[in-house]
């Protein structure tokens, strides 16, 4: 791809957008951006690490679209009525979808994308991981700060490597999963989210048929089962009808050990989950003739993705997690591996939005129904609001009504959630602050575990 000469992010603040601008940077382009965030005051250690990159930063009006930009590059998150837009367009500036943009670099590349409903911020970073330390040197870009790529100048969510390997997250979400042609694909899982299945079938399968080399299916998955291959399949999955499976599973608190093919693997994040997002990695380095003794080493240097049952610190006898947990495969699959690291579990849920609350709310009810019991405690905040023109007739209150099993309580205001933990928790109880696209959550999970001292 040749590249632009300046590139203008609107919303450069998202995990999607700031990776893809961090890229270009480190690439040689010029880039810079806004975001409404950043006007506000917040996010400011990402403000500061992409300030550290040499990536310009704007305040978010139309005045700061100038006429020597190339490209304005957008996210399904920006509105078509945005100001930034207009006036690019008055410009004659062109406007490209962030998936376009990154689906040129990635085509250009020999390119490992990553899909599915859950999981695949974690088998990206996992995969980036095991193939860096097996020598590749891989490009990746990715939605989740990776830990072990976290530093003073740079938040962990993309990284240019100097080989043709490019990994990559590809979003089904906006049905941008598409724009992609990679030379080998993972599918992790296929389960209603952001779409109804039928339409996820679809997108899927056209995933699968622009893969030129290998697809990579989780075999634990029917929806990803059933997605047809006219290519080289690999299976992976805890069942020991896949290709890739363990052994042998020994689950710890907060890791896991396993073997393949009677190769030890040791993992330092917690779940079963986990242990099948390493397999996807494995299976990657499979495809590309790796040798499990070098992703083994690659494995054990995985610290993990920010706010994937991220331990905040336990005081008093209590641990505080932070996830991002927000669709009920994610819920699911977090609450499974928190429920053998305490007695109790309470979680403290935000609904990452009013569309997703009313399109997943029977899932999401069942999911807390059949997964805590009469001890544990559901908290629901407020859903969060990004702002736009969301119909904002549905409330957590909807949600908790359907929900039956835990003790459920509506507790819209974060200062009014320190409170009845003040009052509630005792040595034992794991809480877990649970959902998506708000970056302040950390610092609630950060919030809480400080109350707790003043019990």
């Amino acid at each position: 791809m040749k590249e632009k000469k300046k590139y203008y992010f609107v919303g450069i603040g998202g995990s999607g957008m700031s990776s893809l601008g961090q890229l270009l940077r480190q690439r040689g382009s010029f880039v810079c951006g806004s975001d409404r965030s950043f006007d506000q005051g917040l996010n400011l250690p990402l403000r500061r690490k992409l300030l550290l990159q040499g990536i310009e930063l704007v305040p978010q009006h139309e005045q700061s679209v100038t006429a020597d930009i190339d490209e304005l590059v957008v996210s399904t998150a920006i509105e078509a009525s945005s100001g930034e837009i207009r006036r690019a367009r008055e410009l004659g500036i062109p406007v490209v979808h962030r998936s376009e943009l990154l689906a040129r670099l990635f085509n250009d590349a020999r390119g490992i994308a990553v899909g599915g409903t859950s999981g695949k911020t974690t088998v990206t970073a996992m995969t980036a991981t095991v193939l860096e330390a097996a020598g590749l040197d891989p490009s990746f870009i990715n939605g989740g700060f990776v830990k072990q790529y976290i530093s003073r100048t740079h938040p962990g969510n993309a990284r240019s490597g100097s080989s043709a390997y490019m990994v990559c997250e590809a979003d089904e979400s906006d049905g941008s999963i598409v724009r992609y042609r990679p030379a080998i694909s993972v599918i992790t899982n296929i389960t209603k989210d952001h779409k109804d299945l039928p339409e996820l079938r679809s997108l899927f399968q056209t995933f699968a048929d622009n893969t030129t080399e290998t697809l990579i299916t989780c075999g634990d998955c029917p929806e990803a089962s059933a997605v047809s291959c006219r290519i080289r399949r690999i299976t992976y999955g805890l069942s020991e009808r896949c290709d890739i499976h363990p052994e042998q599973i020994d689950m710890q608190p907060g890791a896991a050990v396993f073997f393949v093919e009677g190769v030890r693997f040791r993992l330092r994040v917690p779940g079963r989950h986990n242990v099948q997002n390493a397999l996807a990695a494995l299976a990657v380095g499979r495809a590309l003739d790796v040798p499990l003794q070098a992703l083994a080493k690659g494995l054990w240097a995985f610290k993990g993705v920010r706010r994937r049952l991220d331990i905040v610190g336990r005081r008093g006898g209590v641990l505080v997690v932070d996830d991002f947990g927000h669709n009920p495969e994610k819920i699911a699959a977090s609450i499974a591996a928190l429920r053998p690291m305490g007695s109790r579990l309470i979680i403290v849920f935000q609904p990452h939005g009013y569309g997703p609350t009313r399109f997943l709310l029977p899932e999401l009810a069942q999911t807390f129904s059949g997964q805590l019991g009469p001890e544990d405690i559901l908290v629901c905040l407020k859903i969060y609001d990004a702002g736009g023109t969301a119909d904002r007739s549905i409330s957590s209150k909807d949600l908790l009504e359907r929900v039956s099993g835990p003790r459920c309580q509506y507790v819209p205001e974060r200062k009014d959630v320190l409170e009845l933990l003040k009052e509630q928790t005792r040595p034992g109880d794991v809480i877990a602050v649970m959902g998506a696209r708000d970056d302040s959550l950390s610092a609630f999970a950060n919030a809480i575990f400080k109350c707790l001292k003043g019990r």
